[in-house]
């Protein structure tokens, strides 16, 4: 039975987050926390050049080393990037006892999230979740809507929003910027 989810965009900035194994994800997961602003730790014990470089250059805290159930201490989110199953149970019930979000990739049965397919134009970011079941129709889903976003110069219509938004009183913002929005739609049709 699959779990149903609550969306929310978490504010990581300057916040510890744990991510554990060696396979290719470590580096995409944590680069992703340093684009948060997160403090990523990676516990690896065979980092790939990225991640050794991205300590070098201080973006991450790196321990070669295999996880330690001490890790889990201090950690708003974790995430196992290695399919091991052992390993995934053994940090969920670490991440539940200390109340840390806790996602093993390919391994929904222990976790406390799931990360969503991000579409991203300069502030605006949409994303796509299928509770974890189903990732590569929302990574295809993310690639289609960035593509669509790109073409529409959405980054550069969301900062003009933003301006729009700073320069219009409170008390006016509503009618203000749901006339600037309102020819905002989608035409064609999704193909599965």
């Amino acid at each position: 039975m699959t779990k149903p989810i609550f969306p929310i965009a978490l504010l990581l900035e300057g916040r510890a987050c744990l991510v554990v194994g060696s396979g290719p994800e470590v580096t995409s997961r944590s680069q992703a926390l340093i684009d948060a602003h997160a403090r990523p730790v990676v516990v690896s014990s065979a980092p790939n050049a990225t991640i050794r470089a991205m300590a070098e250059r201080g973006s991450i805290e790196l321990h070669e080393r295999e996880f330690a159930d001490d890790d889990m201490s201090g950690k708003w989110l974790a995430v196992l990037v290695d399919e091991n199953a052992t390993l995934a149970a053994r940090m969920s019930r670490l991440a539940e006892a200390n109340r840390v979000f806790f996602c093993a990739v390919d391994q929904p049965e222990h976790n406390s999230y799931a990360h969503m397919a991000q579409a991203r134009a300069g502030l605006l970011t949409i994303a796509i979740s299928t509770a974890g079941q189903a990732p590569a129709l929302g990574r295809r889903l993310r690639e289609e809507i960035e593509r669509l976003l790109g073409a529409a110069n959405a980054a550069q219509f969301v900062d003009k929003l933003a301006a729009l938004r700073r320069s219009t009183p409170s008390s006016e913002r509503k009618r203000v910027l749901g006339e600037a929005v309102a020819g905002v739609h989608f035409s064609g049709e999704l193909k599965l």
